[in-house]
């Protein structure tokens, strides 16, 4: 059995997650990181083609 993994997914659940937390618990270099997450994201997402 071969297990892929959608790096674009995964990325996004990583988002979700650290968005959650509370704004007053974030240190700078953690919002820096979610911001670096964010755009490698939307560099992945932006050129996929929509199939329906």
């Amino acid at each position: 059995m071969v297990l892929t993994i959608n790096v674009a997914v995964l990325l996004a659940v990583i988002i979700i997650v650290r968005l959650r937390r509370r704004t007053g618990a974030r240190k700078r270099t953690d919002e820096q990181l979610t911001v670096l997450i964010v755009l490698v994201f939307g560099v992945l997402v932006a050129p996929t083609a929509v199939v329906l």
